[in-house]
């Protein structure tokens, strides 16, 4: 095989990645929803939108690099790129699968996208806001949980957040006395 056949090799992947690509993003919400997360007291899975964003720029850290490694021809620079780009992909893709809201019916976890996990017992809300604008459109509804030490957090009531996840949530709520509002 001559150096040539051997480069072009780069552009076969990179457009293989340009074309999986998708598919992994909009999959991997769902994967890990009901690989890691499946347990029967689960009432909800709740991934967010800038975890998207957060695959997409995985693969693009991954396309640009093998981009380059096109146009490299030293063994060493060669080996740093692809090191830094292996890196760069693992830390931005685990970054955002760990960006999540999970609701359990013992407790809440929430994952900020910078920042430390939180774990709550259903116990420890102070109150719930439930904004639902009318006449706007679905993507506007959403939840914002406060607790008893002051910290809070919102997510949009899509996606995974069904008729029947918003009666669970409401039915906590009845359970332990939480002040519950609807905007």
């Amino acid at each position: 095989m001559d150096p040539f056949e051997k480069r072009s090799i780069y552009w076969v992947m990179a457009i293989l990645v340009l074309v999986i690509a998708p598919f992994i993003v909009l999959m991997t919400p769902a994967v890990l929803s009901v690989v890691v997360f499946e347990d029967p007291n689960k009432i909800a899975f709740i991934s967010f939108g800038k975890n998207l964003i957060m695959y997409l720029l995985a693969f693009f850290i991954a396309f640009i690099s093998l981009l380059i490694l096109y146009f490299v021809k030293k063994l060493m620079t060669k080996l740093f790129v692809l090191i830094l780009s292996i890196l760069g992909f693992l830390i931005i893709y685990i970054t955002g699968l760990n960006h999540y809201v999970y609701l359990d019916e013992n407790y809440i976890e929430y994952n900020p996208l910078f920042g430390s996990e939180v774990i709550y017992q259903w116990s420890d809300l102070s109150s719930v806001r439930h904004i639902h604008p009318d006449g706007e459109k679905v993507e506007y509804e959403s939840y914002i949980f406060t607790f008893t030490d002051g910290y809070s957090f919102n997510f949009k009531a899509t996606g995974a957040v069904d008729s029947t996840v918003k009666s669970k949530i409401y039915e906590k709520l009845q359970l332990y006395k939480v002040p519950f509002e609807i905007y």
